[in-house]
């Protein structure tokens, strides 16, 4: 999944860049430098991708979790309401 995304997005990014050019330079053109600069910035996108992809996984867990945490506090509450109205018609 991780390849998927960092193939799509390094795509992207040449798709991008190739139409922003007026003219399109022959790829043996390309410096050392302009070369070591792409490859950089795409281990950047790529880390940037990774990132965001456990972020993604980590955010669902810990909505789980507070969800779980407020159903038992739901549950409490409930049980006191039944506590006060039974002890309501015990004082009638």
């Amino acid at each position: 999944m991780r390849r998927a995304w960092v193939a799509a997005i390094f795509l992207a990014g040449l798709a991008g860049a190739a139409t922003a050019q007026t003219t399109t330079p022959p790829a043996a053109t390309l410096s050392t430098d302009e070369l070591r600069a792409l490859v950089e910035a795409t281990r950047a996108t790529a880390q940037a991708a990774r990132e965001n992809v456990d972020y993604s996984r980590v955010v669902p867990d810990i909505l789980t979790q507070i969800l779980a945490k407020l159903d038992k506090i739901e549950d409490k509450l409930g049980r006191i309401e039944d506590a006060q109205k039974a002890a309501s018609r015990r004082a009638r």
